[in-house]
């Protein structure tokens, strides 16, 4: 069995996409109606833009979208599993027919745009080699103001809050020697209660779209198990403010048997977790 993993922002880079935008015009045409811009400027000349989470997303959604159009063409492969991390959850409803390229892009592009109104609410770091007992317990002493955001893997936790508390919390893990702290370059806190006002706004918004029965199983990031049909508008906004479980996803789907993990997208950042995660069983 087959699994593709779709990886979410932070795999964004300069120049990623250039040998397949040209490949695939009429989704390059729909793309520039839908965004009002062009990926393909965009990712070549980089910079800031590019790590601007209103732009970061759809340009990433559109990439992993071709990679995998391209690989589909090439090798005729489709997977038995799709999973996708954060803002890659979208590119597996993608490839499992929730919906077509240019909802999926419509979805992300407003999903982009309400995470960015919440610049400076809040920041995320990640904690490499955590002891987890001694986070948990440094997490509690902040309430909901610092909490988990991302289970990745054994040796990599990632967690998110208010930025007053992000930079306390960040300071007693080093202080107690509970792991590695790396802050990360994000406007907000994701995948936390600090999404709620975005989440809001993005159910309404999901609404009005329509969704189609997923032709293979797609991983919830929420639950770390396939998605229940139906109830797409809640489930897309909950997302936004639910913590992802990578770790129990991949778990689940290695006890379905004999499993090949294959990522679709720019980068290897998938991958190196799927190893981590892997020989730590």
């Amino acid at each position: 069995m087959i699994t593709f993993m779709f990886p979410g922002q932070g795999a964004q880079h300069k120049g990623m996409g250039a040998e397949l935008f040209g490949r695939f015009p009429e989704q390059m045409r729909q793309a520039r109606e839908v965004l009002g811009w062009d990926v393909a400027d965009l990712c070549a000349e980089g910079g800031p833009r590019l790590n601007d989470t209103a732009y970061t997303q759809p340009a990433l959604y559109t990439v992993s979208a071709l990679t995998h159009m391209a690989l589909a063409q090439r090798s005729g492969v489709q997977p038995d599993y799709v999973a996708g991390h954060s803002l890659g959850e979208y590119n597996a409803l993608l490839c499992a027919g929730v919906f077509d390229f240019r909802t999926g892009l419509e979805l992300v592009r407003k999903r982009g745009e309400l995470m960015a109104r919440q610049n400076g609410k809040g920041g995320m770091i990640a904690v490499l080699d955590p002891d987890r007992a001694a986070l948990d317990e440094i997490a509690a002493g902040f309430g909901s103001d610092f909490c988990l955001a991302n289970d990745n893997a054994p040796n990599q936790l990632v967690y998110a809050g208010s930025g007053a508390a992000v930079e306390a919390a960040g300071a007693r893990i080093t202080a107690r020697k509970a792991g590695t702290v790396v802050p990360l370059k994000v406007s907000g806190a994701f995948h936390t209660r600090f999404m709620a006002e975005a989440a809001d706004q993005f159910r309404a918004f999901c609404a009005q779209a329509t969704f189609r029965p997923a032709q293979r199983p797609v991983i919830s990031n929420q639950t770390a198990q396939p998605h229940d049909a139906g109830g797409w508008a809640d489930t897309l906004a909950n997302h936004l403010t639910r913590p992802v479980q990578w770790r129990q996803s991949l778990a689940w789907l290695a006890a379905q048997g004999p499993m090949l993990f294959q990522e679709v997208g720019p980068g290897t950042v998938l991958t190196k977790l799927a190893h981590n995660n892997l020989q730590s069983n």
